[in-house]
């Protein structure tokens, strides 16, 4: 993990200076980085800093951003694009140290992405979400599973795509400071459908009155379909949700898992709960007239 950065001195004015070769933490940075990695290093001092602030009265105490990203290359260009703006950025590649440093400091900011375990970022995200109305931006990409609306639905409140372009990265960050300005009601963590319950921070779920008991994996394929009661998941993205890999007689996995939570629910006098859109994947049912 990474504290208060480089140690390159700025001052956030019209007269900003930057002390680029006195910094040898920085100068070992680059000669140890491939040519792209050091183009974006003069890239980011090169720019007039008028260009990265909108409103420098947004960044306030407590100006302090979490930075989950577990590319390297990525990671130090955010992070520098961050304290351009005049944030303090504490970043790090591990979830676990992400939880931990969430709970030392106040935060005017977080910015999530795990391209290596996309799972546990959306984990990371919910957590944070249970916990605090922090603004969350996630960071996506086209050729990984996890979506924009994943993110959303885990809590996010905002994402930008990558490749990340330095502008769209400041304005949705600027949206952010500004709704997280004003008060806003936590987030629900309570899921309903009909009859059924879902209490995320007590990881419970429940048909009218009645606990019913889901294995762990269960509870995530519900939970997916919960959180998005319009939305169609193939296959892949159900398996990704619920931590499998895909690979050779893994797609009868969902049908299996779908089985058993229509046979729980129905069982505990629930109704039927997972529609399947044939040549599609799998989505929440409409409920019946007198359960809406």
């Amino acid at each position: 993990m990474s504290g208060p950065a480089f140690g390159f001195e700025s001052q956030l004015s019209n007269s900003r200076v930057w002390s680029i070769h006195e910094n040898e933490e920085l100068h070992r940075t680059a000669e140890n980085s491939s040519a792209p990695l050091l183009h974006r290093f003069l890239t980011y001092f090169s720019r007039d800093p008028g260009e990265l602030i909108e409103n420098e009265a947004l960044v306030t105490a407590p100006n302090n951003v979490l930075l989950l990203e577990d590319n390297p290359d990525d990671r130090l260009s955010v992070r520098l694009h961050l304290e351009l703006m005049g944030f303090v950025v504490y970043d790090t590649p591990s979830p676990i140290e992400a939880k931990e440093i969430f709970e030392q400091h106040d935060y005017s900011l977080v910015i999530i992405h795990l391209t290596h375990d996309p799972l546990r970022a959306l984990e990371v995200c919910r957590w944070i979400r249970a916990a605090s109305t922090v603004p969350i931006l996630a960071l996506t990409s086209r050729d990984e599973m996890i979506d924009e609306s994943m993110v959303m639905s885990a809590g996010a409140d905002d994402y930008v795509s990558k490749p990340i372009e330095s502008k769209i990265l400041t304005s949705r960050i600027t949206q952010q400071l500004k709704r997280g300005q004003t008060q806003r009601a936590p987030r629900a963590n309570i899921l309903t459908w009909g009859p059924l319950s879902m209490d995320l921070s007590q990881h419970s779920f429940m048909i009218g009155e009645k606990h019913v008991t889901l294995t762990n994996t269960e509870y995530q394929f519900l939970q997916l379909l919960m959180e998005n009661p319009q939305r169609v998941f193939s296959r892949n993205q159900i398996l990704e949700a619920i931590g499998v890999m895909k690979g050779i007689g893994t797609d009868h996995i969902v049908d299996s898992h779908a089985s058993r939570i229509r046979t729980k629910i129905r069982e505990n006098g629930g109704p039927e709960v997972i529609a399947v859109i044939r040549s599609v994947g799998f989505r929440l049912a409409d409920p019946l007239p007198h359960e809406v």
